[in-house]
């Protein structure tokens, strides 16, 4: 496969969980999917909000490093996702906007590459059939709520990642395993990571909604692609659960640690005796 792996900032520091557990699957498939040299940061938790200009020219220096490396993106972040998308429209298209980045950053970049989410990797290029023949253990018996947060799927038109709505990408990994795919109508709803500094209540109470929904409809664990919706979901679902002196105990996966496990890899390669909320009573229950 010709793609370069860009891990971003998140899955380099507040969520190596994510990294670890991506790393083991890539290479576990033997698919080939090398770290991105000279990648930056994309400038999302600082300056979306704050520099629309800047914030374009940090991920077209990615672009640049993917098309010297004659390489299509890997990414896993929704947030680094869609700032190399946004990056990569403005890049292809004539007018001001191009004109003021290439003034910014010295030069014109090539934006021609894919850039892809590892998930529809592993559905639409892999597949599920060749994943399959790869799992030696089913996660039968866990009921599973697919929580893909709201970057990922909006706008749909820069994002083109399924269907903003009701996606099913990871739903039909997550059913790939064995494990059961739980419908449900909070998937694409915001956890509230922009506010998780500066207006933590708010934060708490969105997420908590998201918890509340997944254990209504059946959820015993919930998994997820987002690192800033992973620590909503398990850093904070403690507090959450003081808050509102409701108990959960959800387990919060990365969908990433669910193929893992289903491809036999040892649990501590795919991180998962770093998550908050301890998984291994739930996978012990299911005999797994």
């Amino acid at each position: 496969m010709n793609y370069a792996y860009y891990p971003g900032c998140s899955l380099e520091s507040t969520s190596p969980d994510f990294n670890e557990s991506t790393k083991a699957i890539v290479d576990f498939l033997g698919l080939g999917i090398g770290e991105l040299p000279d990648w930056v940061c994309c400038g999302a938790s600082s300056l979306h909000p704050s520099d629309k200009l800047m914030s374009l020219a940090l991920p077209s220096l990615t672009l640049e490093s993917a098309n010297k490396e004659q390489k299509d993106i890997m990414v896993q972040c929704p947030a680094c996702y869609a700032h190399l998308r946004e990056a990569q429209e403005a890049l292809s298209h004539e007018g001001h906007e191009k004109d003021d980045l290439v003034q910014v950053i010295g030069r014109d970049v090539p934006a021609k590459m894919k850039i892809k989410h590892l998930s529809e990797i592993l559905l639409n290029e892999v597949g599920i059939p060749a994943l399959q023949e790869k799992m030696v253990k089913k996660l039968e018996g866990i009921k599973i709520a697919s929580y893909y947060g709201c970057v990922i799927v909006r706008p749909k038109k820069l994002m083109k990642y399924d269907d903003p709505e009701n996606p099913m990408v990871m739903d039909q990994l997550v059913s790939a395993t064995g494990a059961q795919s739980i419908d449900w109508p909070f998937k694409t709803k915001c956890c509230g990571a922009g506010y998780s500094i500066s207006k933590t209540e708010v934060t708490l109470d969105l997420t908590y909604e998201i918890l509340s929904q997944a254990k209504k409809n059946g959820a015993e664990a919930i998994s997820v692609l987002c690192p800033l919706c992973h620590i909503n979901l398990d850093l904070r679902q403690k507090a959450i659960e003081q808050r509102y002196g409701e108990k959960f105990n959800l387990p919060i996966f990365y969908y990433t640690q669910l193929l893992g496990l289903s491809f036999g890899l040892d649990p501590k390669k795919l991180a998962l005796d770093r998550l908050f909320v301890n998984p291994f009573p739930l996978l012990k229950s299911k005999g797994i």
